[in-house]
């Protein structure tokens, strides 16, 4: 897993504005042509699949003010990305497309009952030879993961100083992580610094979208996940 620490992981793929949009094949397919291990948001559906897709509605990215998770694999062809050729695409379909050729981050969005969304990601990568990892905000979400999946590398979300101290950090040893991903304008921090010296975890840096950005990345993290600047 030498790639978390050494290889700038590309943000929802290597998007550009309405022309290839965030968390799409297009997007996907750039960053691998591009050589970035790609960072990518899933959802659980109504049918029990993971969408790539990162906001709880489609307003943001098709016009239409639908929730994400009352949709299904058959229903989520029916919406285009900024009127787009492209649509919300499954991690099943992501999967066939990346073939292993770079890594993948894979951000899992769960604010509601664990289990069910990390057992779908579970059963979907079930037999992919490429190389991947996990990452949630929710440090219950991790525990699943350290329990049932252990052999998954994993990774703590976080944004502020506060959040992580408080919300997080008794958590965060309770599951364990295998690296911190953490807010590159909140940095450095006494959680991320102290997580690296004496615990020896990775520390990832996003969303590096400038040159400021990624100065910091390299000063206080040991690798960024970036937006194209």
């Amino acid at each position: 897993m030498e790639w978390i620490t050494t290889r700038p992981i590309a943000h929802r793929g290597l998007h550009q504005g309405m022309a290839v949009p965030e968390n799409s094949l297009a997007a996907f397919e750039a960053a691998i042509a591009a050589d970035h291990p790609i960072e990518l948001d899933v959802q659980l559906l109504a049918d029990g699949h993971l969408a790539v897709f990162h906001d709880r509605d489609l307003k943001r990215l098709t016009g239409q003010k639908v929730r994400i998770a009352e949709q299904t694999l058959g229903t989520l062809k029916r919406y285009r990305l900024h009127d787009t050729d492209q649509t919300i695409p499954s991690l099943t379909e992501v999967l066939a497309c990346v073939e292993g050729r770079v890594p993948l981050l894979i951000e899992i969005k769960n604010k509601k009952k664990v289990g069910p969304p990390e057992q779908a990601l579970v059963k979907t990568l079930d037999g992919y030879r490429g190389e991947f990892a996990v990452q949630s905000f929710n440090p219950r979400s991790l525990q699943w993961f350290k329990r049932h999946a252990p052999d998954i590398m994993r990774g703590q979300l976080a944004s502020k100083p506060q959040q992580f101290l408080r919300s997080n950090l008794l958590l965060t040893w309770a599951s364990a992580p295998q690296f911190i991903s953490y807010n590159v304008k909140a940095l450095p921090t006494l959680p991320t610094t102290l997580a690296r010296r004496y615990f020896n975890l990775p520390l990832l840096a996003w969303t590096v979208r400038c040159q400021a950005d990624c100065d910091r990345a390299i000063q206080y993290a040991d690798n960024y996940i970036f937006d194209q600047f």
